[in-house]
This record gives C-alpha cells, structure tokens and sequence, in this order.
C-alpha cells in the first residue's frame, strides 16, 4: 500500500495519535472507512448514517477516489478525516489510504452507496468483544431496496438472500458493510489495488487470503444496510460479467481450487446446470418436439432449488417481481457459465502456448 499524497485540506484532518487508542476490548473503538467518487448523489445519506452510528472514540475517514472538489461545508463540519487517492484508483486502493490513516483497532468499510441500520456498527462490535480471535464479520444489504424499478429490486434482493441464506462461519469478505482487525488487515498487506484497480471482487480476494491464513471471518445477516444503487440490466450484465464473473473465474483458477460459499455454493452448481439443460433442450424443440418435457423438468428444477428467493420476490414486489426474478436468475446461471467456459479456455490455451514456447526455447 503505497503512500498518496493528501491536498491541504485532508492533511489538515488527518492529524491524530498515529499510535491509536482504544476503550478496552468490552468496548473496541472504530475506523470507519467510505469511498466515495462523488459528494452528492447517495453520499451524503450515506455518510450521514454511519455518522450517527459512530460513539465517542470512533473516528470517520471518508477517501474521494481522484482528484476532488471542494468538500460540502455540512461534511467539513463534521470533523471527519478527508482524504484522496489524488486520481482514480479504484475501492481498493481508497479503502487501503483510508486504512492507513486509521488510528482505531477496529476497521469499518462501508460503501457510499449503502446506509447503514442504526444498530449495525454495534452489532460489529459485539461480535468483536464476544471473540477475540474472530479476524472480520461482514453483514448484508437488508431486504428493502431504495432503488425503485424491477431490476434494481431483483439484483438487491438477490445480495440479502444469498447472505441472509449462508451464515455463520466464511471464508470470504464483503466491504459494503465489513469489519476487520486492523492488525489482520495489514497483516495481509490490505486490498490487492494492483488487481483490482476498479470496483470488482476485491474484498472476496482479501476474504480468501485472510481465510488462508488461518483467520476466522464470520457472515451475519441481522448487520444490515439498505442498497441506494440504481441497476439496469445493461449495467447489471456488465457489471455481473466484465467485474466479477471475469476476475472470479480467474481468481478461482489460479487458486486451483472451487469455492462453496454463498453464490458458489452446491445449490447454485446445481442451477446452472439446469439452466444449461434448459436452454440447450428449448432450442432442441424445433428439431425434436417430442422432448418437450426436458425443458420443463429443468425450468421445475431451478424452481425448487430456488424456491426460497422466488418467494421473497413474491412477498417484496408481486407477481411482477417474482417473474423477472426467476427470468433474470436464469439468465445469470447462464452468462455466469458461459463466462467461466470462455476463461477456462483461455487458461489452457495461455497454458499450451507457454508449454509450446519452453519446447521451442530448448537446445
């Protein structure tokens, strides 16, 4: 994590006890710490929340990924500590210039887009006074989206449920609403900003690396936020693809290894297998009619596997909702699939072509 520096005015907020203090471990004290590329928009709710959280002790770090305009006078009245990356770097490396920064034992990161439920930063800190040696705990959106529109409402909910569906002990991590000892987190040397230099799977791989070596992360649900990103699908496809299914399926085949956590988990395999069956056996239809009932045991497979979620769409939004869900779902399985049969491909084809040019190298 390599030094930034910091305009006049954010220098001039930065000061305090580089040593950091703390009110013992029945009450840690915190550093949160919100990127943001923009002070308006959903920022100031946003930090306003998580403000209003903080108890005494606690100290705020809000980080402008690039080159900043003049702070709003409401934020400067506020004490915070404002810093910049001085150019667009990307989450990782503002959240890593936030972390430096912080003076507490306890690292708080939450997106800018995300206000945070009153009781979440004490819910955090609960869990860090009731185990000592728990490393991260890390929450999830809840199931009331701001965000208005079917696709918004369809992608946010998806978030809750995947997290609300798997908690417990994780191998993983989330920094729209996440805690880290702060001894952990520089421990492994932070965000790969160097991999990640635009919002993308950041946090999973900090998550893994923390998991790997041998810290204990924890999943749980009731530590809420509310999501104020407005999704469409063209940005829900681009972003599902160019910034998580891409850098997932790579991240996955170097590590040589699958994951079964929240969406990798067996149920989800398993669905887009179905998927797969689906589409391939609707396109059959026009060759061979008789096999009409394959596509309809897939589509009742995805169903029942998913079931759950449906049902929640159902509840939150209607018939209407429920029915794009279960449409987009599908599509997901299937572009999710679709784009980790291209990266395997490209992996061996890197692979052959590197064994070919060792071959070619030799006396």
């Amino acid at each position: 994590m390599s030094g930034t520096p910091l305009p006049t005015w954010a220098a001039a907020t930065a000061s305090g006890d580089p040593a950091g203090t703390t009110a013992g471990e029945d009450h840690p004290t915190l550093s949160l710490v919100m990127p943001t590329i923009a002070w308006e928009g959903t920022f100031p709710r946003c930090a306003d929340a998580a403000l209003k959280s903080l108890r005494p002790g606690d100290q705020a770090l809000f980080v402008f990924d690039g080159s900043p305009p003049e702070p709003p006078a409401w934020l400067l009245a506020t004490g915070a500590c404002l810093l910049c990356t001085s150019h667009r770097q990307g989450p990782a490396a503002a959240r890593n210039l936030g972390a430096r920064q912080a003076r507490q034992p306890i690292l708080v990161f939450v997106d800018a887009d995300v206000e945070i439920h009153s009781d979440a930063l004490d819910r955090l800190r609960a869990h860090f006074c009731a185990d000592p040696g728990l490393s991260a705990v890390f929450g999830s959106y809840d199931n009331q989206p701001a965000a208005p529109g079917l696709v918004s409402r369809y992608r946010n909910l998806l978030h809750h449920h995947t997290h609300s569906s798997h908690p417990g002990q994780a191998s993983t991590f989330w920094a729209g609403l996440g805690a880290i000892r702060r001894e952990a987190f520089l421990a492994v040397g932070g965000f790969d900003a160097v991999a990640y230099p635009r919002p993308s799977i950041e946090d999973i791989e900090l998550g893994l690396r923390l998991s790997d070596g041998g810290a204990r992360l924890l999943l749980d649900p009731a530590i809420q936020g509310t999501h104020h990103k407005l999704w469409t699908l063209r940005s829900m496809l681009t972003t599902d693809i160019r910034q998580r299914a891409i850098p997932w399926s790579r991240l996955l085949l170097q590590r040589h290894q699958g994951s079964s956590v929240l969406n990798l988990d067996w149920r989800a395999r398993l669905s887009t297998l179905l998927s797969l069956a689906l589409a391939l056996s609707s396109g059959a239809l026009a060759w061979w009619p008789w096999i009409w009932p394959l596509p309809l045991l897939a589509l009742a497979g995805v169903l029942l596997l998913n079931h759950r979620f449906h049902r929640l769409c159902l509840r939150q939004g209607g018939p209407a909702l429920a029915l794009v869900a279960i449409s987009l779902q599908v599509i997901y399985f299937l572009y999710s699939a679709l784009t980790f049969a291209v990266v395997l491909l490209q992996h061996h084809l890197c692979a052959i072509r590197a064994a070919a040019a060792r071959m070619w190298m030799k006396p």
